[in-house]
């Protein structure tokens, strides 16, 4: 399958936005090759990898951010295990774009954006959406996905958590309409 996607172009989007710690990697059987790279949290040394790879034959462009979990599959308690793939599954309900993933035969947990890239251009715009959401992405969930591997955080915290976090806010002026609304709704009931 043709696509105008290539490795070299991908690798000029980084450099243009200014990403310049990255590796051009070959992959055996495959002619396109990869992008591997990664990003460190402010003031810690603490980071993730991402492997940006144009899958030709699959004619889609893959954004992965693997291991941020890595717990042997023998080393998890059920109810852990069970508080983990609630949390997977509650995040990719909300997530418009991506997705979180656990691979129990390593138990491996890994964020990917997949897009298709048939027979068309991918604009630097596109690529730039992608980067931004994969890493604000990890780094919103990540930590509490860790949190609930660690057995700090249940899962019914992370749902108040994230749950919170998600309702949006309402400016006091407009609060204070619908309080009035309100009132004179009851008033009107009680006549």
């Amino acid at each position: 399958m043709k696509t105008k996607v290539t490795l070299e172009q991908l690798r000029h989007y980084l450099e243009q936005f200014g990403w310049h710690k990255y590796q051009v990697v070959d992959e055996p059987y495959e002619q396109e090759g990869l992008l591997r790279t990664g990003w460190h949290l402010p003031n810690t040394d603490e980071g993730y990898r991402m492997i940006i790879d144009p899958i030709v034959e699959k004619a889609c462009l893959s954004f992965r951010v693997p291991a941020i979990l890595l717990k042997k599959p023998e080393e998890w308690t059920q109810e852990t295990l069970y508080d983990l793939l609630r949390a997977i599954s509650w995040i990719n309900y909300a997530l418009l774009l991506g997705k979180f993933a656990y691979d129990p035969s390593k138990g491996e947990v890994r964020f990917s954006i997949d897009v298709p890239i048939d027979n068309s251009t991918f604009t630097y715009e596109q690529f730039i959406h992608c980067l931004h959401t994969a890493v604000y992405t990890v780094e919103l969930y990540a930590p509490l996905l860790q949190g609930i591997a660690g057995g700090q955080i249940r899962f019914e915290d992370f749902y108040e958590m994230v749950s919170a976090t998600a309702r949006p806010t309402i400016p006091p002026a407009i609060q204070q309409l619908l309080d009035e609304l309100e009132r004179l709704l009851q008033e009107e009931e009680r006549v």
